[in-house]
């Protein structure tokens, strides 16, 4: 395979993340910002770990009140709710609501039972090399454009 071919197949797999994302905008009815929001809650939850809105201005790169202005504006759609940190009086957690998190489900089903077959299908060995060059990809791309 060429490097061409490579970086044609790159091209795509960027294209067909963008396809899922419109999909996934369209089903919950919410801007791309306010998706990778709700996306990056569901994949918090679904690995156990809880999110605070410090977690989330980490991930989006924005200030707190900046971040809590978006979580307020999801909340009253309905998309989120805040829950009492038992260890932390003074702090929330933010979770999907129940209607988000079960639409939120039902649209990624089917594109996670694919791609559960597919790496299923790979062997441990196949697996671990997919994972050490998809983490060079990933740096390629965090680290390839200079900062503003």
């Amino acid at each position: 395979m060429s490097e061409i071919e490579l970086t044609a197949a790159l091209i795509r797999l960027e294209a067909a993340r963008g396809a899922l994302r419109a999909r996934l905008r369209v089903r919950l009815d919410v801007t791309g910002s306010d998706l990778t929001v709700l996306q990056f809650v569901a994949r918090s939850e679904t690995t156990g770990r809880r999110v605070r809105v410090k977690d989330l201005s980490e991930h989006l790169g924005l200030t707190g009140p900046a971040v809590t202005g978006i979580v307020h504006r999801l909340e009253r759609a309905g998309h989120l709710c805040r829950v009492p940190n038992p260890d932390d009086g003074r702090s929330r957690f933010i979770e999907l609501s129940a209607e988000t998190a079960r639409a939120y489900a039902s649209a990624m089903h089917s594109t996670n039972e694919q791609l559960h077959e597919l790496s299923s299908s790979f062997s441990a060995r196949e697996r671990t090399r997919h994972v050490q060059v998809i983490e060079r990809i990933i740096r390629a791309l965090e680290h390839g454009a200079p900062t503003p």
